[in-house]
């Protein structure tokens, strides 16, 4: 049997209090627009480590650099409060897959995962858990029944190609987004494929991981959550585990930056 969905309703987005902590039975995911003015920025540059800000200095547009920036400051901030930490002390080390964790041993077994895509970022982050995040924007031109014969499983297709024509794109994120975070949980990444498990897509359905081939059962082991981070995205959260709560918080820069 597949893993059950956690809410069916979207989460609330609130404001945080100074004294958030993360508790082992909590998951918090945040958003935050990546379009800040160059303060914000430059303050989010002097947290990164050289290889971070060569990463950043990389990008071709220098807008993409300045949200790679600000996405990476923003989870060291973060990152800083629940840990107690300098967020610029804090350094990361990175799977075969690219995936990234905390590169020295603070005590903590603090698990955190971001995404971000035209300019909204969203950061998860939970404790003993596993838990992968993904968001894309809803105006990407994409022509769903193509992509989703090549990369989906056949279940998932047929689930597509039973909507409407006009309900298809807005099911197809929803589809990516859902297998992004599951593949990020486990960090995997795309490499893995896409087309060896199915999640839920059909307009109406809870997000849901269904099933993964050769794995009877792991799929229970995992819940999933629509995220709604803003009108014209789409974003899911994959969850190790199901006795946690999920709270969801707005985050503005000038706010994080106060709160170490």
């Amino acid at each position: 049997m597949g893993g059950t969905e956690v809410r069916h309703s979207p989460p609330v987005w609130r404001s945080p209090s100074a004294e958030l902590s993360l508790g082992r039975a909590d998951v918090h995911v945040w958003r935050l627009s990546l379009e800040q003015n160059p303060q914000q920025t430059k303050a989010c540059r002097e947290l990164l480590s050289p290889d971070e800000l060569e990463r950043a200095d990389r990008f071709l547009r220098s807008e993409h650099g300045a949200h790679f920036a600000v996405s990476r400051g923003a989870l060291r901030i973060l990152l800083g409060h629940y840990l107690s930490r300098e967020p610029g002390g804090l350094s990361f080390r990175y799977s075969a897959r690219g995936k990234p964790s905390l590169g020295q041993p603070l005590g903590s077994d603090i698990q955190f995962n971001l995404s971000h895509s035209a300019g909204l970022a969203i950061f998860a982050f939970s404790r003993g858990r596993r838990l992968g995040a993904d968001i894309e924007g809803g105006d990407r031109r994409v022509a769903p029944e193509q992509i989703a014969r090549r990369f989906f499983s056949p279940r998932e297709v047929a689930d597509l190609e039973s909507l409407p024509p006009a309900a298809r794109k807005q099911a197809f994120l929803h589809c990516w987004t859902r297998k992004e975070a599951y593949l990020k949980a486990i960090g995997s990444g795309l490499s893995a494929g896409l087309d060896g498990f199915s999640v839920s897509l059909r307009s109406g359905e809870p997000a849901h991981l269904l099933e993964i081939d050769g794995q009877p059962g792991e799929a229970g082991r995992w819940r999933m959550q629509d995220l709604a981070p803003g009108e014209g995205y789409a974003a899911a959260l994959c969850v190790e585990g199901a006795e946690w709560e999920l709270r969801c918080f707005d985050g503005r820069l000038p706010v994080v930056l106060t709160r170490r």
